[in-house]
């Protein structure tokens, strides 16, 4: 993975099969408090004080009014305090500088910070995440997760003193201001309560169910659009071989048995896709028109196919028999998508 591939994002040491990942308020903390001194980590938290007292403009002042609405003036028994922040796709980068581009390359349109306390019990952050979409809530919470609880929301990840859970369009981090035995089934509870009042139902990509399910890794599975979130995942070329953009839809998940990756991208129409197909044959796999895995290296077998609008791609199979099993569970789920 080059350099620059990684500018402009956010690299934390969290183990899986790539590292850059948005990232909350808690673990942005984390990162800066190993990394830099503690005035200088008292004057971040200053700056982000002084960000949820003010300083909106008139964008994020109207984003308010509608966000807020979403967010219960009590949680159990904490109180929501006044002083409610706002940041939008252009502002994002005052509260999370170096990561907005992840929540920009969906279709996020606002996110609000609250805190909620009660006597005696420690301080609760919630952060919520307009991201416009159903698909783009669950985008952004599979782009690093490293595993999935079901329970709360369309899905959540408890680690350490932060719980984030997408649902309907909304992408939600709670943070508690303390971390033990406890603080993990308090959690559960307050995001449980947050879950309550958020709208319903929460519906993945029609693209994410159609992974063949054998033998796949459920934490695998990132769903995303453009060329610089696959690169993230998996890099596959500096050219956008793919043509992939913002109207594109891409699921990528790992089979651990097999040690494959799948591709499925959604494009606009039928010709865009065969375009697309055209050019990973020809930079790729370097042959003009193959139906065939081809060996890219010693002992992998990469190969494709279009079903409609969609294309499907394998990687990295250790044998042609995996490549076309994969490709003929594909091409089966595909064609019942419309």
């Amino acid at each position: 993975m080059t350099h620059e591939l990684l500018s402009g994002f956010i690299e934390v040491g969290i183990a899986g099969p790539q590292l850059a990942m948005p990232m909350t308020t808690y673990q942005l903390l984390q990162l800066q408090f190993r990394r830099v001194p503690v005035y200088v980590a008292g004057l971040y938290l200053v700056c982000t004080l002084s960000l949820f007292l003010g300083s909106c403009d008139e964008s994020a002042r109207k984003g308010r009014i509608k966000l807020e609405h979403h967010l219960p003036p009590q949680l159990n028994s904490w109180q929501r305090q006044p002083g409610v922040a706002i940041f939008n796709r252009e502002t994002i980068f005052d509260y999370i500088d170096g990561a907005g581009e992840v929540y920009n390359s969906y279709a996020f349109q606002e996110v609000a910070l609250a805190r909620y306390t009660q006597d005696n019990q420690p301080e609760v952050t919630v952060e919520l995440f307009d991201m416009g979409v159903p698909e783009d809530a669950y985008g952004v919470f599979s782009y690093a997760r490293e595993q999935e609880e079901s329970g709360i929301g369309g899905g959540y990840e408890l680690r350490g003193g932060v719980l984030c859970f997408w649902q309907a369009r909304f992408y939600a981090c709670v943070t508690i201001e303390r971390s033990d035995e406890q603080s993990g089934e308090l959690l559960k509870s307050i995001a449980g309560a947050l879950s309550d009042f958020l709208p319903r139902p929460s519906i993945r990509p029609p693209l994410v169910d159609a992974l063949p399910s054998e033998g796949m890794s459920l934490s695998s599975v990132r769903y995303f659009h453009n060329q610089q979130s696959l690169n993230y995942h998996y890099y596959l070329a500096r050219e956008n071989i793919l043509n992939l953009d913002s109207t594109t839809s891409v699921v990528l998940a790992r089979y651990q048995a097999a040690s494959a990756s799948l591709i499925l991208i959604a494009y606009r129409d039928v010709t865009t896709a065969s375009t697309a197909l055209a050019s990973f044959r020809s930079d790729y796999l370097s042959a003009s028109d193959t139906n065939f895995p081809v060996e890219i290296k010693p002992g992998k077998f990469a190969s494709c196919v279009q079903v409609n609008k969609y294309v499907a791609v394998v990687l990295d199979a250790p044998s042609p028999h995996v490549a076309d099993s994969l490709l003929d569970a594909s091409r089966a789920s595909l064609s019942r998508l419309n």
